[in-house]
């Protein structure tokens, strides 16, 4: 007995090291978000001046009438905790946030009758996917946790029948509506378990309710019915410009975010195989499944929700094959380990790409590094030291940091927050320029910059060289900065 008790301790102890070490190495980022600057501008804004922008107040461009900022809560969360506490207590709530997402994904797991070791197996190949959707600091992370927390009251009125229980998706969409505008993937969830339930001859009526309810409590927010309007024509918008919006064959084509893309299609491709050769069929869960690989290919953003369903759904199909397996060839009923090794050697060879030997971090980072191979911090600190202002013509990465920076004193000409802010022709225009095509200078022409601050070594940059009325003004090795001749002015 003894000896059985060591044993096991032992067995706990490395395993907790093991995803210890593994937590650190996928979660451990010091490179912050480009739109993390946003997000304190706005809050900055909230609460040292004193009101809320419900037009944009960063940009020199003509921008629509209402500034549907749907991520303002976000903005004014951040900026109190960054003001107090810096990067560490941006970095101690990310960490939060992940456990909790992590902690509910595999609590949902058992909720759907997985066992504690395949829950805590399929978490290994789950945090490596997910992790991809948490470079910090940005509002995605409350997203991913409220996706997983619906999911998680779902599973519960499911097994249970308890009714009641989906009341708390009411306070859970008005804080979700208000901190991402991604809170539209929790309406779809009730939706699909509503439309599972109905085709299986369930009850499903309390979903639909539900669905509706927590539709209309979305309307409470600082836009009312606008935020809708917004929502609609974000849902549907081309965004070819931004990269994390590619489809995984397009990624493919231009060998982008290969990791993620692959890790993606093989968690994509196994988790279809076990379903398939399932032999219980469920409507509801083949939806959900079948909806986020939808999405996950469509844009390689959503790999993490496919990667949430995946940890969450596949547990339990892996205890029932592991059952079958264990009749059907008898000898794997002696092999107690064989579950456990598999995602050790699966943890062994995903750290090995990651990181290389000996490269083992022991801690996590709690910094926010902005390095100037990709942040124009020299660029920023010239500009302030010749007390140089104006608008600033950026580099599409670069313009919440310089709304952060620079802001009043310096103007932009788009920014991440761009679909919510400038109009659809102004962006196409900007792209554009920025990508140096055809008609690259109608926008450099057309709009009052003082400042060109781009990256080197570009198109774009080439054919500034080439501007008469530029000059190129400071230089190093992660950008450039032209400065409008006087005599053009």
């Amino acid at each position: 007995m003894y000896n059985y008790r060591i044993r096991i301790f032992t067995i706990g102890l490395i395993g907790a090291v093991t995803y210890y070490i593994y937590f650190i190495i996928l979660f451990s980022r010091s490179l912050p978000d480009n739109d993390l600057w946003g997000y304190l501008a706005f809050g900055r804004c909230f609460w040292e001046d004193g009101y809320f922008p419900f037009h944009d107040i960063f940009s020199y461009m003509p921008t629509k009438s209402l500034w549907v900022y749907h991520e303002w809560l976000t903005g004014v969360f951040f900026y109190v905790i960054y003001k107090f506490s810096g990067s560490v207590g941006l970095q101690l709530l990310r960490y939060i946030v992940i456990l909790l997402t992590l902690y509910l994904i595999y609590q949902t797991a058992l909720k759907r009758g997985g066992t504690p070791l395949t829950a805590a197996t399929v978490l290994i190949p789950t945090m490596l996917l997910i992790s991809f959707g948490y470079v910090p600091v940005r509002a995605q992370i409350f997203t991913y946790l409220f996706f997983i927390l619906t999911l998680y009251l779902l599973e519960c009125t499911r097994k249970n029948h308890s009714w009641e229980i989906l009341w708390w998706l009411l306070p859970i969409q008005i804080l979700w509506c208000n901190m991402r505008g991604g809170f539209i993937a929790g309406l779809g969830l009730t939706g699909i378990y509503a439309f599972g339930e109905l085709l299986s001859g369930k009850r499903f009526i309390p979903y639909i309710k539900f669905t509706m309810l927590a539709t209309l409590v979305t309307l409470l927010n600082p836009y009312g019915i606008e935020y809708w309007l917004y929502i609609i024509k974000a849902i549907v918008m081309p965004r070819p410009d931004i990269s994390e919006w590619m489809s995984v064959l397009t990624a493919l084509d231009n060998d982008y975010q290969r990791l993620p893309v692959y890790t993606y299609l093989l968690l994509a491709l196994s988790c279809s195989f076990l379903v398939v050769f399932r032999k219980e069929i469920n409507l509801t869960d083949i939806f959900i499944l079948v909806v986020t690989i939808y999405l996950g290919a469509k844009h390689i953003r959503h790999n993490i929700l496919f990667g949430i369903v995946f940890g969450s759904y596949v547990p339990v199909i892996l205890k029932e094959q592991w059952e079958v397996w264990k009749k059907e060839y008898p000898p794997f009923s002696r092999f107690k380990w064989l579950p456990l090794s598999m995602p050790l050697v699966f943890l062994s060879f995903i750290y090995l790409i990651i990181y290389p030997p000996l490269s083992i971090p022991l801690a996590p980072s709690f910094t926010l590094v902005t390095p100037q191979e990709l942040f124009p911090v020299g660029a920023v600190r010239w500009l302030k030291n010749k007390n140089v202002k104006g608008n600033i013509l950026p580099h599409f990465d670069w313009g919440e940091y310089l709304i952060w920076t620079c802001y009043p004193e310096c103007r932009v000409a788009m920014d991440g927050r761009y679909e919510t802010v400038y109009e659809d022709n102004v962006s196409q225009e900007y792209f554009d320029f920025l990508n140096g095509r055809e008609k690259w200078d109608i926008f450099l022409k057309k709009y009052p910059h003082d400042i060109v601050l781009i990256m080197p070594k570009t198109k774009t940059h080439l054919l500034m060289q080439n501007q008469s009325s530029w000059s190129l003004a400071y230089s190093d090795s992660g950008c450039v900065l032209f400065l409008r001749n006087t005599d053009y002015k």
